[in-house]
């Protein structure tokens, strides 16, 4: 081998050194960068030259620069954050019904039906009494505004949670169109068979997104770009992409469900899925189920309200007259329940006697305040209101105990899930500093051989003269 081949494969070890060398500047320097994978350099011998003595190696090239990546672990965090991402939305929205009702405390619906009740109690000791009456009105119109503000809350969650599916829908087609446009510069790029390293790390954390969102799968292609698929059907294929959008389900129109595609005209999604993942799974079963469920339950507090105190009120007089219905008997549910028109217009028309022209007789009073106790149809179930009521906050307090458990264990799942995808992609500044040395080492190893070339050159130079 000639002079100029040992300073070819001291140049080879010097370029493939200050690769590595930069390539390891490039972990440094986006070590705290989201979505940053560490890079490698891989190296491989140069093409051996075949001499009458043998086969001499010509250097070291530069073969590719690559990222630290494993798909089965970016499958499992997918699948995990996923899963914590629906969790945690179905935990927020039973906590959002929880935190309305507000129980147990001395100012809730539970408390304010006790004081109901008492108030009939009073009436009942002292039947002719107006003040009696007045404190009667004043109980059952706060039990009535509390019933209100809970159903209302309750529909106002409802509008919010849809507000949040639309805000949802258009961020997953801005990362659908952001997955494709990536996956259309990887394949140019990558067409010689070389990674493009920082474009699959802003695709996939696009996807990591997306799999938050709304449980998005991938599936890489042999010319470097990703399918994406939500749901079962293709969101991403190559550069193309479909959109979502948010609509009435095909079943039941009072439900949502997320669509996916345009019909040839350009029109309205023709598809509606139901398997999804991630947080809109989680938002649309609080807008479908769990808020709906929870208005069901209240109004069928308010609708047994209205019917027990109103057959045991009309059983009354109010004077020789009988007595009409205490509450409007039109509304029955808990945004509507309010009291009936003459209880409004004046106390006097709150029946105490079961006795027409016996305004001292307090049989009816007595029965009112027995509904305390009394079962009546609630619900699906024989139990007194305040009872009803007690049953309607527990269960939600399970569901949200039970929630919370669920949410808990998922993202711990997908922590660790995280911690283990960190540990082969994420960046070790310790370790990287140990690189640092050696590939400096190495530099400087290849230049001290273009010194000791120099030095036979002019050993050789100076025994020509």
């Amino acid at each position: 081998m000639n002079i100029g081949g040992l300073l070819n494969i001291a140049r080879s070890g010097m370029a493939a050194s200050q690769a590595q060398i930069a390539a390891t500047a490039q972990n440094v320097t986006n070590a705290q960068t989201p979505g940053y994978s560490r890079q490698r350099v891989t190296l491989t011998a140069g093409i051996p030259l075949k001499l009458p003595q043998g086969s001499f190696g010509t250097g070291v090239l530069v073969y590719s620069v690559d990222r630290m990546r494993n798909e089965m672990m970016d499958t499992g965090y997918r699948r995990d954050t996923s899963a914590a991402a629906f969790s945690e939305e179905r935990r927020d929205a039973l906590g959002a019904v929880e935190g309305v009702l507000g129980e147990p405390s001395d100012t809730g619906l539970a408390s304010n039906l006790e004081q109901l009740w008492s108030a009939f109690s009073d009436l009942s000791t002292n039947p002719t009494s107006s003040a009696a009456r007045g404190v009667v009105r004043q109980r059952a119109a706060q039990v009535s505004a509390q019933l209100n503000q809970f159903g209302n809350q309750i529909a106002d969650a409802q509008v919010v949670a849809r507000t949040r599916l639309l805000e949802s829908a258009g961020r997953v087609n801005t990362l659908a169109s952001q997955v494709a446009e990536i996956n259309a510069r990887i394949v140019a790029a990558e067409a010689e068979g070389k990674q493009a390293p920082d474009m699959r790390d802003q695709r996939d954390s696009k996807i990591d997104e997306l799999a938050s969102l709304i449980g998005a799968t991938s599936y890489p292609q042999a010319d470097g770009s990703v399918n994406v698929n939500i749901g079962g059907d293709s969101l991403v294929d190559g550069a193309n992409f479909k959109k979502v959008r948010i609509q009435a389900t095909l079943n039941d129109p009072t439900k949502l469900g997320v669509a996916i595609g345009e019909n040839a005209g350009g029109g309205a999604p023709v598809e509606t899925m139901y398997q999804l993942g991630g947080q809109m799974a989680g938002t649309l079963d609080s807008y479908n189920t769990i808020l709906p469920s929870s208005l069901t339950t209240l109004d069928g507090v308010a609708a047994a309200l209205v019917s027990a105190t109103n057959t045991a009120h009309a059983n009354g007089f109010v004077g020789t007259t009988p007595a009409g219905n205490f509450f409007d008997p039109a509304r029955t549910t808990a945004r509507t329940i309010r009291l009936d028109a003459s209880i409004v217009a004046n106390v006097a028309n709150i029946a105490a006697s079961g006795i027409s022209g016996e305004p001292g007789d307090n049989s009816v009073a007595i029965a009112m305040s027995r509904l305390r106790e009394t079962p009546v149809a609630i619900n699906g179930q024989m139990a007194s209101i305040s009872e009803g009521y007690r049953t309607v906050v527990a269960s939600i307090a399970t569901s949200v105990n039970g929630a919370q458990g669920t949410a808990t264990a998922a993202r711990t799942l997908a922590t660790q899930s995280d911690t283990r995808r960190e540990s082969i992609k994420g960046v070790s500044i310790d370790e990287e500093m140990v690189n640092l040395m050696k590939f400096q080492q190495s530099y400087a190893a290849a230049a001290r051989l273009v010194s000791v070339v120099d030095e036979i050159s002019n050993t050789l130079i100076n025994l020509g003269r």
